[in-house]
């Protein structure tokens, strides 16, 4: 072969060359990029399936929680019963998971506040405001934030937010809600959050389950040793009536006051400040906050349960799952 000949036969053949390491390079593109999507896929398909076995966690501790209200019988609801302790956590294949119901009827009623005629909740509220250390306009800015209609005469603070809000105003599905209220600094929030709640407005305030500082406010003339004395009584197995908790609540005033009031009277105010319309001694509606951990993951769930009777299994109204 010439010299020509093989100069032409070494260039194709280095032609070729170049063109088999292009399509191998190409090749080795098109592998390494299906290889990341199946990784990927297989990344997203193993963290879909551990959020739905977070949530199957979560749904596993609200029907227990479920189960727990109703096989309580009882005619009264007080913080010794069973549904009212923690759930330890119980263990999971990879993980675990754990919660506890909580009595909102023993809180403040944030939807009290949007009835105009409600003066007991109005005034109540502001002592409980200022039993924290909050400003009393929160009172009059939260009032006007559950009332329909009545944020159209104070948008300003909504509008400045970005973005800006038009909220119409009305009872709240949840006290939540309020952490967007203008004025309301999230310090203040964290303060308030735990002694309120989003109820219909008729609900009670039950006061074997009611905390301390909600309870002192809808009883002005109650010392803190009165308060005390009560809590101790109510901390056993609980007023078995609204009739035995005002008798004795009238009894503790009585014995704060320099002149003690007759058993059979109340003192000034103290009819008027509460009576057995406001109160009860059991509850419909409860939160069951419950956490669920698996691989290192966790997810969180509110759920708000309503028990029309005692003995009847409670109907599921709303939940809220935070998850991965």
């Amino acid at each position: 072969m010439s010299a020509k000949g093989r100069d032409q036969t070494t260039g194709d053949q280095g032609f070729v060359l170049v063109n088999a390491l292009v399509l191998v390079a190409a090749l080795a593109a098109v592998a390494t990029l299906l290889l990341s999507r199946a990784e990927q896929g297989r990344s997203r398909l193993e963290v879909g399936l551990v959020a739905d076995q977070l949530s199957l966690s979560l749904d596993a501790f609200d029907a227990l929680a479920i189960s727990q209200l109703a096989r309580d019988t009882g005619a009264q609801d007080h913080l010794q019963e069973a549904w009212a302790r923690p759930l330890p956590p119980l263990p999971l294949a990879q993980g675990e998971v754990a919660g506890r119901l909580q009595d909102l009827q023993g809180r403040f009623n944030v939807n009290w506040l949007s009835r105009s005629d409600n003066a007991l909740a109005q005034a109540a509220f502001a002592r409980l405001l200022g039993g924290l250390g909050l400003p009393p306009r929160l009172g009059d800015d939260i009032r006007r934030f559950v009332t329909p209609g009545a944020q159209q005469a104070n948008k300003q603070g909504w509008l400045l937010r970005d973005p800006p809000l038009d909220p119409v105003g009305g009872p709240l599905l949840s006290a939540d809600q309020l952490a967007d209220l203008p004025g309301l600094s999230p310090r203040a929030y964290a303060r308030l959050r735990p002694l309120i709640t989003a109820l219909p407005g008729d609900s009670r305030l039950n006061v074997n389950t009611a905390q301390a500082p909600v309870l002192a406010s809808f009883l002005p003339d109650l010392s803190s040793a009165g308060l005390a004395q009560l809590l101790r009584r109510r901390d056993g197995e609980g007023f078995v009536s609204v009739e035995s908790f005002l008798s004795a609540a009238r009894l503790h005033q009585g014995e704060d006051s320099a002149t003690p009031a007759a058993q059979d009277d109340p003192p000034p105010e103290a009819a008027e400040a509460l009576g057995p319309e406001q109160i009860s001694v059991h509850s419909q509606w409860f939160r069951a906050d419950s956490q669920a951990w698996l691989s290192g993951v966790s997810a969180h769930r509110v759920s708000l349960l309503r028990r029309r009777a005692s003995g009847r299994r409670p109907a599921l109204i709303w939940q809220v799952t935070h998850r991965p």
